[in-house]
Formats: C-alpha cells, structure tokens, sequence
C-alpha cells in the first residue's frame, strides 16, 4: 500500500542540550533570556481519519540525521517529542527536523528554557508542510529596545541550496547586511545571531528577506525559517515562524488587540510589526474593533507610508481607550506581512497575522493543568474575518489518546468579530487534561475563522505565556 505523506518542517531554534544530553550536568543560572539556553519539544496532532504512523528524523547543520524510533498516533490524537532525549547530539546542537506521517498532521514546536534559567516563557512557532523561495521574517532585532533575535532557515528543498540572507533597515529598505550560506544540505539549517553580526552595529530594528536557489543555479529553492526575539536585560522571548513571500496580502487580519487591558497579573497591549512586501512604497492603515469596558470601539489609524522590504510598528493606544478589547485589520496598498506581540504583565507573546480565514483549524498544543501539575493553562481567541456571522462554531477538545474530553458550541460570532474559549468552557469540562495536556480542533461550516492560542503559566507574583497561530486544515 502506498501511502501520501505529509512532511512538517519542524525548525529547532537554538538548541542547548547540555543539561539534557550530558547525565544531568547543571549550567549556572542564566538571568536574561538571550543568554538562555533551549531546548525544542516538537507536539504534533492527528488530523486525519485515522491511525498515524510518524517518522521523525533531526538533522544536525552538517546534514548528519538522527532518526527516531517510529511511533503511532491515534485519530484526533496528540503526542510530543522532547529533541533533549535524542542520544548523540552533542552539548550545544542547532538544527532541524522533518516529520513523515501517512496521516496528515499538524506541529508545533515549544523552546523549553534550560532549568537554571530565571526564563519561564515558553515560546511557540508552528512547523511547515512545504517551503518557498522567498521567505520573509518582519522582525529582526539587535540590542534595540533590550532584544536581540536569533533565526534559522531550513532547506526544505530535494537538492542543495545556496541561500541570500538580506537584512533591511525599516527606515528606507536599504539592505545594510547580507549573508551568503551556500551549498545547505536538503533537510538542513543555517543559524543567525544577530548579536554576534558586526555589519548591524550597535543597533538594529529591521527585517530580513531570504532568497533559495538550487545550488550553483538561479532556479527557485525551498526554505522556511523560525526566529526567537529574546531579552538581553529580562526574561521576555518571543518565537514566530518566518513567512513565504507568496503569504504577504494587502489585507491582513489580527485576532487580538488590547490597549492597556488590566487582566490579574497587569496591563497588556498589542504591538504589530508590519513588513511591506511590494515592490513600490506602501500606504498602510489600522482598523481596532471591539470594546473598552461595555463601550463598543470601531477607529481607524492615520495613513503611515512603509518603504518597499521595510517595516513600521502599530498599537491602538491613542486611537482606542485603555481598556480596549477586540481584533484588528491592516490595509495596504501593497502586499504586507504582520507579527504581533502583546505585551505586559508577564506576557511574551508573539504570533502572525492571517490573510484569509478557514472552516477548520488545528492546535496541537492544549493544556490545563492544576496548580501542583505546573499550572500551564490555554487560552483560545477566534476571529470572525467573514462577512456575515459565524453560527455554531464549536471548539472540540481531544485528549492525548484522541478521546473527545468536551465541546463548546458558540452560537455565532460576528463578521469582524472575535470570541473566546478554553478547555472549562466545554461541556462537559475538559479541564482535566492531565500532564500529557492534548489538541483541540475549531470548526465553523462555511465559516472563515482565525484562530490564535494562547498558553499560559504561572510565575512567581502573576502569570506568563506565549501564542501560537491554529493551524487551517481541510
């Protein structure tokens, strides 16, 4: 029988296997994020209409694989594999990852940070199901507002790749660095610390532009990519995956934006970095809907000019009250890509703008554990980008084993509007998860829905927690 196999990109940022790989061996304690070291658990769901037979395979930047005993995952199932337990990698290991599944299947990939560290956040990306010859990362820091980014970009292509890594000033899209790898191995990586590139001098707060071919050609290759933004005087970090050129729109929909919202722990905002992907100068524009409070809130920002390949930053803040709740929608006059952010009160969370909605969607990472399991808890906001309202949109939550814990049905959503939900929303509740945690899968028929996850944990004196973008699937 031959079986079509989907394989997921799965982009392993930064890891430090020496407390993991070396029989319990300690680092010193690590009190900033950018000097933290991580290590990738790679979760991943069953999406199909039956048993998954997995394959999972590390490749070292050498192209040198470790594959990993095969493995099946029920229906609805989830499972997740810690890269630390991968024997032979070494101390300190950056790489990536391919998953084959006969089954279709979703990924993402948690950085767990080393247990010395004073950094509990865990960020989360997604993995990929194919690769592009353009990839863009909107966001790219060094040393500027105390964050410094770290990325990777993987040859998802069947032949070697020779790769152009331009980083772009936001100002005028001028590139004032490139990089050239050449000759990265199918399956494999290149890795970039922007602290460590003298050519961005002391400053940088700009993007990138990636550009594959094959190999002593100029035919079009295949890569994906990940970036970390990471604090370099805290514990902040943040992870989102980088964007094919072909994803970038002129309308571009955010399923969260917050001004100055109180929640336990403080006050939380959203910030977006938003890349103009044309070719000519792009006249870009905010629209925040939602509510302050019980006051509904419908403004829209004034016209901002984003050079070609460069970025500008946006948050509702002046044009919407403190309090502000709600979603937002970019226009442009040119293709664009967004990231947003939100942060305060212990939050460091990142995740990526959508361009069109979907009737389906996928989120491999669920938990909601008790204070004694660690706490971890997730938090589900689903955006309506449709244009007359979403009616019976359910949010089924599975366990690890694939067992339907509990469904909550929200009766309509709004066109432009967002709503919420968490595993205690489910009737019956699926609040006990258990350690293993599991998947959850948001269905509207018909329906054009965003979906943007968020997992939380608690910390000494509140909370925090990263985002993730659902995964749409058919």
């Amino acid at each position: 029988m031959t079986f079509a196999k989907l394989r997921v990109r799965a982009m392993m940022v930064a890891l430090l296997l020496s407390i993991f790989a070396v029989g319990g061996r300690g680092v010193s304690a690590q009190t900033n994020a950018y000097a933290t070291a991580f290590t990738t658990s790679i979760t991943y769901q069953n999406i199909g209409t039956g048993t998954a037979n997995i394959n999972l395979t590390v490749y070292s930047s050498s192209g040198t694989p470790s594959a990993i005993p095969a493995s099946t995952l029920a229906q609805n199932g989830a499972g997740s594999y810690f890269v630390g337990s991968v024997s032979g990698l070494g101390t300190t290991f950056n790489g990536s990852a391919v998953i084959s599944a006969d089954q279709p299947i979703a990924a993402t990939l948690v950085q767990i940070p080393a247990a010395a560290s004073q950094v509990k956040n865990r960020p989360l990306s997604n993995g990929f199901s194919s690769g592009s010859d353009v990839v863009l990362i909107p966001t790219v820091l060094k040393s500027f507002a105390n964050y410094t980014s770290k990325f990777v970009i993987q040859n998802t292509d069947s032949v070697a790749n020779d790769f152009t890594v331009q980083f772009i000033n936001p100002a005028n899209g001028a590139v004032v660095h490139t990089a050239n790898p050449a000759n990265v191995l199918p399956n494999t990586s290149v890795y970039y610390d922007a602290g460590t590139i003298a050519a961005l001098t002391g400053t940088f707060n700009g993007s990138v532009k990636v550009t594959a071919v094959k190999t002593g050609t100029t035919n079009p290759g295949s890569a994906v990519g990940t970036a970390l933004e990471l604090q370099t005087n805290g514990v902040g970090a943040y992870a989102s995956q980088a964007f094919p050129a072909s994803a970038a729109a002129t309308k571009v929909f955010m399923a969260t934006s917050l001004c100055n919202l109180v929640i336990p722990s403080g006050a939380t905002t959203t910030f977006y970095a938003v890349q103009n992907a044309g070719t000519a100068s792009a006249s870009v524009t905010v629209t925040y809907v939602g509510t302050a409070g019980s006051t509904p809130v419908n403004v829209t920002s004034t016209a901002t000019t984003i050079a070609a390949g460069a970025k500008a930053s946006f948050n509702p803040c002046g044009l919407a009250p403190n309090g502000f709740s709600g979603s937002a929608t970019i226009n442009s006059t040119q293709p664009i890509l967004a990231i947003g952010k939100v942060s305060g009160a212990g939050l460091y969370t990142a995740f990526e703008g959508a361009t069109a909605g979907s009737a389906k969607t996928a989120l491999p990472y669920v938990r909601w554990l008790a204070p004694a399991q660690g706490g971890q808890q997730t938090f589900i906001a689903i955006q309506n980008v449709g244009t007359t309202a979403a009616t019976n949109v359910t949010v089924k939550y599975y366990s690890g084993s694939g067992t339907l814990l509990g469904t909550h049905t929200i009766p309509s959503i709004a066109a432009g509007a967002k709503a919420s939900s968490n595993p205690t929303s489910a009737s019956p509740s699926a609040a006990g998860m258990g350690v293993g945690g599991g998947s959850a899968v948001v269905e509207g028929t018909g329906a054009q829905l965003i979906v943007v996850t968020r997992v939380t944990s608690p910390v000494t004196g509140g909370t925090t927690g990263e985002d993730y973008n659902g995964i749409p699937f058919n």
